[in-house]
């Protein structure tokens, strides 16, 4: 096989400035980049096939910019499949790519896919045969022990332990939603956000833990409507009484020149204020003792 992964070391990643010409957002542009250079990351490594799914949607967005379909079909071209790899490069070659070493890319990868479509190479081309003497001894078995080595390995083995079921994490259910939300080689912006999925023991202890706020909240209103108002309002008469009462005193203390005032301001002291009471008989007392000559 053609050495495609070195016409891929020669590409390199964009920035938002590369995407000058085209008319979209900065939001829009930084997940144009993000998405590309991830992509063209995993096509110098193992995960071509990943790259290819990051590529699909800038192919189908963006059809006039050839850069993402000539990264596929050097993807395709790393995996042996020479016949969709040409029709990626033809595409490419096609439209506008980022630069003139690029179009010299795409031509001579599309050269290379073209000879090996001829001449595939051997590893390829066992490949192929393996897979055609699979499918027919699948489809002329006569009994499933024809098939059993063609099941998958989940089919023939039963599970030895029992594993309690686990909750999916976050990035499995990111992933899983992902890839359902696309199509078979295709995958949107993994700028998705996930909500995380609650058990239900965790569902009972946010209840309960809403509940007692609520019970607290409720608490300290009971408290200061039934105890702390009420407390309030007594401490505000009872200053009123004494205000009211210290003003009659005063009334009457000033008339207590009158008999029958100073009678009743006496019999008031002997019975409420009794130190008053005798002070104030000592003093009418002193008053009526007349100096002897």
């Amino acid at each position: 096989m053609h050495d495609y992964l070195g016409l891929i070391m020669n590409i390199q990643p964009i920035d938002e400035k590369s995407l000058i010409l085209f008319d979209v957002s900065n939001e829009e542009k930084s997940r144009i980049v993000k998405q590309y250079n991830r992509a063209l990351g995993n096509a110098t490594g193992e995960g071509t096939d990943v790259a290819q799914i990051f590529l699909k949607p800038l192919i189908t967005q963006y059809e006039k910019w050839g850069d993402p379909a000539l990264i596929y079909g050097l993807c395709l071209a790393r995996e042996g499949q020479f016949e969709r790899a040409e029709g990626s490069l033809t595409y490419a070659i096609a439209n506008v790519l980022g630069c003139e070493m690029y179009l010299t890319i795409a031509q001579e990868a599309l050269r290379m896919v073209r000879e090996d479509i001829k001449n595939p190479p051997e590893d390829v081309r066992a490949a192929e045969i393996t897979d055609k003497i699979k499918a027919a001894q699948m489809s002329s078995g006569e009994s499933p022990a024809d098939r059993r080595n063609f099941q998958a390995p989940i089919l023939m083995r039963a599970q030895k332990e029992y594993e309690a079921p686990r909750m999916a994490s976050v990035k499995e259910r990111r992933d899983i939603m992902m890839r359902s939300g696309s199509g078979a080689d295709e995958r949107p912006d993994d700028s998705i956000d996930i909500e995380d999925v609650l058990s239900p023991g965790d569902k009972l202890r946010r209840t309960i833990k809403v509940i007692a706020i609520l019970a607290g909240i409720a608490a300290v209103a009971l408290v200061l409507v039934f105890v702390i108002v009420p407390m309030i309002k007594r401490n505000s008469e009872v200053n009123t009484d004494s205000e009211k009462l210290a003003y009659l005193e005063s009334i009457v203390e000033e008339g207590s020149s009158d008999p029958e005032v100073s009678q009743i301001l006496d019999s008031y002291n002997s019975k409420y204020n009794p130190d008053a009471s005798g002070a104030a008989t000592a003093a009418t007392d002193a008053a009526s003792v007349t100096p002897e000559a």
